[in-house]
């Protein structure tokens, strides 16, 4: 029997490992390291070995991916639909409500998460620390994977995803956001202040060629009046020079 008969297929035992209940998880990844050193796969089974045991609110958002794909995936999509929506703000080509409605949506999918993972917690404290797991898990490009596979060991926050490296990016990528979002509403300031001189200028002119049009309209009609006037004195005229003849 090849070595690797022990463990045909580790993707597959890792899915169950993570889908077990808390209770059983550290002996169960404890037997599955002392099977995959007997198939001779030391490497792996260190690592198997120092996998860490969820936490009860990670164990509860795995549970979602698993029993919630769906959900889990609208989460996914809403979360990329609003980072687009902010980034296309910030260039100028989104409107506010189309950030507020992807935002909307984002709120949205994570109540219905929540709405399922209450039997599961019961806790508001984990209620509101699932809450933000799910939604830094889900603009993370380290915790997204994580979560769509439910294998997440620890609870994320918007603003810290732990041991996590990929959040120092994603600071630094909020704050580059963040400056040209201030650069942005300085240039728009700039340009709201010139365009509402230009716009004073156009509507005096216009009131004042309204003006005008109402002086030239009025003389528009007397001249038309006095000519309706001679108009009918010359048919008069006509009239009285044909009779004579």
């Amino acid at each position: 029997m090849p070595p690797l008969a022990a463990v045909p297929n580790l993707e597959r035992e890792l899915d169950e490992l993570y889908a077990l209940p808390l209770a059983e998880f550290t002996k169960a990844r404890n037997d599955l390291s002392s099977r995959l050193r007997k198939a001779h796969q030391s490497g792996a089974a260190d690592e198997v070995k120092s996998l860490k045991k969820p936490s009860v609110v990670a164990w509860a958002a795995n549970r979602l991916a698993r029993d919630k794909p769906k959900q889990v995936d609208a989460l996914l999509q809403s979360s990329e639909s609003l980072r687009d929506a902010q980034q296309r703000a910030i260039a100028g080509t989104a409107s506010i409500d189309e950030v507020n409605d992807a935002a909307a949506a984002e709120r949205d999918a994570i109540r219905v998460l929540l709405g399922f993972a209450r039997p599961l917690l019961g806790s508001p404290t984990h209620i509101e620390k699932l809450a933000q797991t799910l939604r830094a898990a889900a603009i993370d490009e380290a915790a997204r994977p994580l979560l769509q596979r439910g294998r997440l060991t620890e609870e994320l926050t918007a603003s810290g995803f732990g041991p996590l490296e990929a959040v120092k990016t994603s600071r630094r990528r909020g704050d580059e956001v963040a400056r040209a979002a201030r650069e942005r509403v300085t240039l728009l300031r700039a340009e709201a202040r010139r365009l509402n001189a230009e716009a004073r200028v156009a509507e005096r002119a216009a009131s004042d060629a309204a003006k005008a049009l109402q002086i030239l309209d009025a003389e528009a009609k007397e001249k038309r009046a006095e000519a309706d006037k001679v108009a009918d004195e010359l048919a008069g005229a006509e009239e009285a020079l044909r009779k004579r003849r």
